[in-house]
């Protein structure tokens, strides 16, 4: 107890100069640029009210010369750190963890927006309509790098297959999973016979797509599944068509993945933001409706932990909505009503004692309008409004 009393004694013994300066010492030191800055801006002021116009213009530049150099030390700070993710990204990519890629390549682009090796990494990989390519059932305990040795005499090439197919970790294949190998520089795949071959009209002006199911020229030929989709003689139309669903797919995963960025710091609501966007293009995505369950979800804890319990409960309720399997959220949803009603009825009994009459009925108005069976409820607010009648009718007798 008796340190409490020092920074007083202090004082005390100290002349008022002295408390200045031992108040001043406390204060943090002002960084040396920012005191610079400060002092050259209130010269460049003070030269300006005095008409001194060329002195002015030379301390202002003097002041900016500072900003610019805080100016450049950020841009470097943001581009090693956006260089560092973009790194990361690139090795995690050689290991075929592409989603942990993405998002590292995703906190690159957040720090430096105009990195285009970035851009051209997070652009889908999706097939070309004049690719020719064949599919292979992967058998058991198969890997993708075997795959790329056997179709292109190079394993390391298994990233050509994985972006293709957009996997999202190219450690994770199952038997029976069919992978579509596409023909790649200085790789040609035979063409087997014709089997069947339909034509669907795909656009306006006659432009016509041409699907070929294809049969093995070998008995026992590897491309026994291989199935080959060409198109020919795309309108114009339908190729600005196509090119703008690519360009629409592209901007979807990066409202995806920044969503899992921000829902990974915790910053929830900002991560719902950018879910809804992709749940506004489809509702039916089994994934984003999980991302979206998740966040409402932690920020229902979020809530909950700070007595927010009906903006908690909403979001448990938003959470079962896309998750109806969610039983820690039916049980959220049940705890956040009772700990609303319980809070407010201890809070108008607490008024009641106090006399605060009109507040006490407040707060146990708001349990009945949740539930008006709760305790005792009922009985409290009818005893507080005839109590309430009482005393206005003493005020009003002269």
């Amino acid at each position: 107890m008796k340190w409490r009393f020092v920074p007083l004694l202090v004082c005390l013994n100290l002349a008022m100069g002295g408390c200045a300066a031992f108040e001043k010492a406390l204060k943090p030191k002002e960084p040396e640029e920012v005191r610079l800055e400060r002092i050259l801006l209130e010269r460049a002021l003070e030269y300006e009210r005095q008409g001194e116009w060329h002195k002015a213009l030379r301390a202002y530049e003097a002041a900016l010369g500072m900003v610019v150099a805080k100016k450049d030390s950020l841009e470097i700070s943001l581009r090693k750190r956006s260089e560092e993710h973009y790194r990361r990204g690139l090795e995690l990519r050689k290991q075929g963890k592409y989603v942990r890629a993405r998002h590292e390549f995703l906190v690159a682009l957040h720090y430096r927006p105009d990195f285009p090796e970035v851009v051209d990494l997070l652009r889908p990989a999706r097939p070309s309509p004049y690719t020719y390519y064949i599919v292979h059932e992967v058998k058991q305990g198969e890997f993708l790098t075997a795959i790329a040795q056997k179709y292109y005499n190079d394993q390391n090439k298994f990233e050509v297959i994985a972006r293709f197919n957009n996997l999202k970790d190219a450690t994770k294949l199952h038997a029976g999973m069919k992978l579509k190998i596409p023909e790649i520089k200085g790789v040609r795949f035979p063409r087997p016979e014709k089997k069947q071959v339909t034509t669907v009209p795909v656009g306006r002006k006659g432009a016509m797509e041409v699907t070929e199911k294809i049969s093995p020229t070998t008995p026992g030929d590897q491309l026994a599944r291989a199935e080959v989709e060409s198109s020919y003689s795309l309108g114009s139309e339908d190729l600005a068509a196509a090119q703008q669903q690519e360009t629409d797919d592209y901007q979807v995963a990066i409202y995806e993945e920044q969503g899992i960025i921000l829902l990974e710091e915790g910053q929830y609501l900002a991560a719902l933001h950018e879910f809804q966007k992709v749940y506004d293009t489809d509702p039916a995505r089994e994934q984003i409706r999980e991302y979206m369950s998740w966040a409402h979800y932690r920020q229902g804890e979020v809530l909950f932990q700070q007595a927010e319990y009906l903006e908690a409960r909403h979001h448990f309720e938003e959470a079962l909505s896309f998750d109806a399997q969610c039983t820690s959220c039916k049980q959220y949803i049940d705890r956040a009503a009772d700990a609303y009603k319980d809070a407010h009825y201890l809070k108008g009994i607490q008024l009641f004692e106090e006399e605060k009459l009109k507040e006490a009925i407040e707060e146990w108005q708001l349990v009945s309008e949740l539930d008006s069976d709760y305790k005792q409820v009922q009985s409290y607010l009818l005893r507080a409004q005839n109590l309430l009648e009482k005393v206005q009718e003493l005020k009003e007798v002269p």
